[in-house]
């Protein structure tokens, strides 16, 4: 029975997606081929937020054990969950049954985040509600964008030794040497070249919401006749010449997000030893 020796735990909307296909690269990686079992758990949907529709969860031991059955003489064997670092047991469960694992957690500035997961949810055609009322601190948006305390039930369980922070401001900068970090972190070796030109899970914005909103709407209907996925994929075919590339933040609402960021920020900052007084410029 082989188990996962490491997990990218979050957060979602900061390069979770492209870390998780350039480990998949590697020779001596293995990934699991669901890229978010969520098996150790789900964050809450606090705050104010839409309905979702999400893939399955893996919830039985023997269907996550499955998951990794393909292993052969890979030495680092992952998934990523970034459900993981909002969420209130996974932490708990994670150090009851994996002890030694060594956790990843990528960051993003809190407010780019906290607009990059409405704009998944409007281009999902679940969210309605302008920018400035989804971004209100009282949002399901808001409220998994704060780290610091997430972070902490992590530190809280593991050894410091066990968990790499990642920035995605460092990952957009430089990918390589990043990644070369990540290698070094899971006793892999480092001069593999792997394929770190795409970026995976880019964030788009429909040019119509209303027709964007049919379209899925239409699908959640055929999901009843087929499977899940077949739905998604009809609906991401449909929607993709409607999609542009995401505008910035207006300054008024990103200052005013960052304002109520600011502690979070720089507690956030106090627990992984970075300064993180660039997330507070505009």
């Amino acid at each position: 029975m082989t188990l996962p020796n490491f997990l990218i735990i979050g957060a979602g909307r900061s390069g979770t997606s492209s870390l998780y296909y350039y480990l998949g690269q590697h020779p001596q990686i293995y990934m699991s081929p669901v890229k978010e079992p969520r098996y150790f758990g789900v964050e809450p949907r606090v705050g104010t937020a839409p309905p979702i529709q999400s893939r399955k969860r893996i919830q039985s031991r023997k269907e996550y054990e499955r998951l990794f059955a393909g292993v052969s003489n890979e030495t680092a064997v992952g998934e990523a969950s970034p459900q993981y670092l909002n969420s209130p047991t996974a932490a708990a469960r994670i150090a009851a049954d994996l002890p030694g694992v060594r956790l990843i957690a990528l960051l993003r500035n809190p407010a780019d985040r906290a607009y990059s997961s409405y704009i998944g949810q409007v281009r999902a055609g679940v969210e309605f509600r302008s920018v400035e009322k989804a971004m209100q601190p009282d949002t399901y948006y808001f409220q998994s964008s704060l780290y610091a305390h997430p972070l902490e039930r992590y530190f809280s369980r593991f050894a410091r030794q066990q968990i790499k922070v990642v920035l995605f401001d460092d990952l957009v900068s430089d990918a390589r040497a990043v990644v070369k970090e990540i290698l070094g972190f899971l006793d892999v070796a480092t001069d593999v070249e792997l394929d770190l030109s795409i970026r995976h899970n880019v964030s788009t914005v429909p040019r119509f919401i209303a027709l964007n909103a049919l379209i899925w709407k239409t699908a959640h209907v055929v999901t009843k006749l087929v499977p899940l996925a077949a739905g998604r994929g009809l609906a991401m075919r449909l929607q993709r010449p409607l999609l542009r590339p995401l505008e910035p933040l207006s300054d008024p609402v990103r200052r005013r997000m960052l304002e109520a960021f600011e502690a979070d920020i720089r507690d956030t900052g106090r627990l992984i030893g970075r300064d993180l007084s660039h997330w507070l410029q505009c």
